[in-house]
């Protein structure tokens, strides 16, 4: 990264600075990804599935911690890693709220997500038989021949939508396909699990549920130190510029040192004391939804199309917090497990 030695150039960084449209930014249009360390630790596990063969395991957390954005990191990440390889298809299918199991409208919806050019065609044993073509194709394209499937909102499958999972699963074992299932979503998978213990239903659990991942927040000083240190760093705009996304919100400041990983810790102290304040029990879990939607207004609002501020204090931060919406979702959150 260029770097900003004298303070003539730091000066000149307004005229330097890279056009950009009003709400072109991706900080205004939320259309890019940061790692943090939850998502390394999940990114670990995942790979250890894939390379044991598992054939499904289940991503588990509450609400709005970041598990969809964290599968989308995964998704390009993932064919870098020698066990995948580059040409492994892998697809996130979002599962849809189905009030009454449809086998025409699930296998409809994974056609779509699978991007197959006729998805609605037909009856459903039309759209079944073009699907499992369309994957055994993929998977034995691929040098791995390996399929994997992320299933998001998992919560919201019926046992009849896992019984064609199994379907899938067998008809590309058959042909040669190692697949994987991924399912991802909230703590009512916990309790599906133990229903289909309950019912002898072992053969879902054994082929999906077995093993699983607790997918948590941001606890602790690290977790935020690292994720700052994405837009500090790592998060370009424009592409193959030197322009993080701190130096363009902040850009004669980050030529003198401004970094917002600097603002780690008392971040979380903000954080801390709200939870306090609110009434929230049990070890902080900052939702990664409320935690970039805090970055996000810092960099509107104190940077230079803003405030302009030279530093970021404790109750800047706090009106930050408090525009993500974050203290809403935890009085409401509290109420339901009051109401409970």
């Amino acid at each position: 990264m260029t770097q900003i030695s004298s303070v003539n150039e730091a000066f000149d960084f307004q005229e330097k600075r890279p056009y950009i449209p009003i709400g072109c930014h991706p900080i205004d249009t939320g259309y890019y990804l940061i790692s943090t360390n939850e998502i390394t630790r999940m990114y670990k596990q995942v790979v250890t599935w894939i390379q044991s063969r598992t054939p499904g395991a289940m991503i588990v957390g509450n609400p709005r911690l970041g598990k969809t954005r964290a599968v989308k990191y995964l998704v390009s990440s993932l064919p870098f890693v020698d066990i995948v390889g580059e040409d492994t298809p892998i697809y996130t299918i979002k599962c849809n709220k189905f009030k009454n199991p449809n086998e025409g409208d699930f296998f409809e919806s994974v056609l779509k997500d699978v991007k197959h050019h006729t998805p609605s065609a037909g009856k459903a044993i039309s759209k079944r038989r073009r699907l499992y073509n369309f994957l055994i194709e993929k998977g034995s394209a691929s040098s791995r021949n390996r399929i994997i499937f992320f299933l998001d909102d998992a919560q919201r499958l019926h046992e009849l939508h896992y019984e064609w999972l199994m379907d899938i699963y067998n008809e590309l074992e058959d042909a040669g396909i190692i697949m994987t299932f991924f399912l991802v979503g909230q703590r009512e998978l916990f309790d599906q699990r133990t229903a289909f213990l309950l019912s002898n239903k072992k053969q879902i659990v054994g082929r999906f549920m077995v093993h699983e991942y607790q997918f948590k927040g941001l606890g602790n000083v690290e977790d935020i130190k690292t994720c700052l240190e994405n837009y500090d760093n790592d998060a370009i705009y424009p592409l193959n510029s030197d322009w993080t996304f701190t130096r363009y919100y902040f850009p004669e400041q980050y030529a003198h040192g401004f970094r917002l990983a600097n603002f780690a810790e008392g971040l979380l102290e903000v954080f801390q004391d709200l939870a306090r304040e609110m009434g929230v029990k049990g070890k902080l879990e900052i939702p990664m939804f409320y935690f970039t939607g805090t970055v996000e207004n810092a960099l509107r609002y104190l940077g230079v199309d803003g405030s302009n501020v030279d530093e970021i204090t404790k109750n800047q931060w706090k009106y930050c917090i408090q525009k993500s919406g974050y203290m809403d979702a935890e009085r409401y959150s509290e109420v339901l497990k009051n109401a409970d």
